[in-house]
Protein backbone atom coordinates (compact mmCIF):
# COMPACT_ATOMS: atom_id res chain seq x y z
CA UNK A 1 0.00 0.00 0.00
CA UNK A 2 1.24 3.76 -1.00
CA UNK A 3 -0.08 6.66 0.57
CA UNK A 4 -0.67 9.90 -1.38
CA UNK A 5 2.46 11.27 -0.89
CA UNK A 6 4.69 8.02 -1.59
CA UNK A 7 5.19 6.22 1.53
CA UNK A 8 4.75 2.83 1.91
CA UNK A 9 2.70 0.77 4.36
CA UNK A 10 1.35 -2.84 5.52
CA UNK A 11 3.85 -5.58 4.20
CA UNK A 12 6.95 -3.81 2.70
CA UNK A 13 9.47 -6.54 2.55
CA UNK A 14 9.61 -10.35 2.62
CA UNK A 15 13.05 -12.56 2.63
CA UNK A 16 13.04 -16.40 2.72
CA UNK A 17 14.16 -17.55 5.88
CA UNK A 18 17.50 -20.12 5.64
CA UNK A 19 15.88 -21.77 8.35
CA UNK A 20 14.29 -24.92 7.08
CA UNK A 21 10.59 -25.85 8.75
CA UNK A 22 11.55 -28.76 11.30
CA UNK A 23 7.65 -29.50 11.32
CA UNK A 24 8.07 -29.78 15.09
CA UNK A 25 10.59 -32.34 15.44
CA UNK A 26 12.69 -31.17 17.79
CA UNK A 27 9.85 -30.59 20.25
CA UNK A 28 8.41 -33.14 22.92
CA UNK A 29 5.58 -35.29 21.98
CA UNK A 30 3.46 -34.03 24.54
CA UNK A 31 4.06 -30.63 23.40
CA UNK A 32 4.10 -30.81 19.79
CA UNK A 33 0.18 -31.21 18.82
CA UNK A 34 0.36 -27.59 21.03
CA UNK A 35 2.95 -25.87 19.34
CA UNK A 36 1.21 -26.88 15.87
CA UNK A 37 -1.70 -25.55 16.79
CA UNK A 38 -0.51 -22.70 18.24
CA UNK A 39 1.64 -22.07 15.08
CA UNK A 40 -1.70 -22.31 12.72
CA UNK A 41 -3.37 -19.96 15.19
CA UNK A 42 -0.60 -17.07 15.10
CA UNK A 43 -0.48 -17.27 11.27
CA UNK A 44 -4.32 -16.27 10.55
CA UNK A 45 -4.42 -13.52 8.83
CA UNK A 46 -6.88 -10.67 10.62
CA UNK A 47 -7.74 -7.42 10.15
CA UNK A 48 -6.80 -4.09 12.83
CA UNK A 49 -6.32 -0.93 13.28
CA UNK A 50 -2.95 0.39 14.56
CA UNK A 51 -2.81 2.82 17.00
CA UNK A 52 -0.08 4.94 18.06
CA UNK A 53 -0.53 6.57 21.79
CA UNK A 54 1.85 9.39 21.11
CA UNK A 55 0.49 10.84 17.89
CA UNK A 56 -0.62 10.66 14.29
CA UNK A 57 3.20 11.44 13.22
CA UNK A 58 5.00 8.34 14.85
CA UNK A 59 5.34 4.78 12.55
CA UNK A 60 6.29 1.33 13.61
CA UNK A 61 8.51 -0.10 11.38
CA UNK A 62 9.17 -4.01 12.58
CA UNK A 63 10.49 -7.47 11.37
CA UNK A 64 8.19 -10.58 11.71
CA UNK A 65 9.27 -14.40 11.83
CA UNK A 66 8.31 -16.34 14.46
CA UNK A 67 8.42 -20.01 13.62
CA UNK A 68 11.09 -21.62 11.61
CA UNK A 69 10.34 -22.08 8.32
CA UNK A 70 8.45 -18.93 8.02
CA UNK A 71 10.17 -15.98 5.48
CA UNK A 72 10.99 -12.73 7.42
CA UNK A 73 8.60 -10.09 6.79
CA UNK A 74 9.02 -6.12 6.97
CA UNK A 75 6.33 -4.05 8.12
CA UNK A 76 5.82 -0.33 8.60
CA UNK A 77 2.56 0.55 9.80
CA UNK A 78 0.90 4.48 10.00
CA UNK A 79 -1.58 4.89 12.75
CA UNK A 80 -4.72 4.99 12.24
CA UNK A 81 -5.02 2.53 9.39
CA UNK A 82 -6.21 -0.87 8.67
CA UNK A 83 -4.33 -4.19 7.83
CA UNK A 84 -4.62 -7.29 7.25
CA UNK A 85 -1.89 -8.44 9.40
CA UNK A 86 -1.29 -12.62 11.10
CA UNK A 87 -2.49 -12.55 14.27
CA UNK A 88 0.84 -13.41 15.89
CA UNK A 89 2.36 -9.97 14.96
CA UNK A 90 -0.78 -8.58 16.70
CA UNK A 91 0.02 -10.30 19.74
CA UNK A 92 3.30 -9.54 19.38
CA UNK A 93 2.66 -5.99 19.44
CA UNK A 94 0.06 -5.62 21.60
CA UNK A 95 1.95 -7.71 24.64
CA UNK A 96 5.02 -5.61 24.34
CA UNK A 97 5.65 -3.89 28.37
CA UNK A 98 5.90 -0.22 26.73
CA UNK A 99 8.17 2.11 27.42
CA UNK A 100 9.02 2.37 31.19
CA UNK A 101 8.20 5.36 33.08
CA UNK A 102 9.65 7.30 36.19
CA UNK A 103 7.79 7.89 38.91
CA UNK A 104 7.34 11.20 39.64
CA UNK A 105 7.20 10.81 43.33
CA UNK A 106 9.73 12.72 45.77
CA UNK A 107 11.22 11.77 48.72
CA UNK A 108 11.05 13.95 52.01
CA UNK A 109 14.52 15.50 50.84
CA UNK A 110 12.80 16.63 47.26
CA UNK A 111 15.21 13.81 45.91
CA UNK A 112 13.32 11.66 42.75
CA UNK A 113 12.37 8.24 44.20
CA UNK A 114 13.89 5.08 42.44
CA UNK A 115 10.25 3.17 42.40
CA UNK A 116 9.04 2.88 38.77
CA UNK A 117 5.68 4.49 37.43
CA UNK A 118 3.44 2.57 35.43
CA UNK A 119 4.86 1.44 31.65
CA UNK A 120 3.48 3.91 28.92
CA UNK A 121 1.80 1.66 25.76
CA UNK A 122 2.92 3.03 22.75
CA UNK A 123 2.05 0.66 19.92
CA UNK A 124 -1.23 -1.44 19.84
CA UNK A 125 -3.13 -3.05 17.27
CA UNK A 126 -7.30 -3.03 17.55
CA UNK A 127 -8.61 -5.92 16.12
CA UNK A 128 -11.28 -5.26 14.01
CA UNK A 129 -12.48 -8.89 12.67
CA UNK A 130 -10.90 -12.43 13.85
Amino acid sequence: MITKNGERHGLINSVANSVKDHGGKSIDPKHKEQYLKQKEEDAKIVKARYINHRGLGERLTKPYCKYAGDSIDTWHFIPNHEYDVPKGLVDDVNKSPGLARRSDLLDANGVPTIKDGQNEKLHEFVPISF
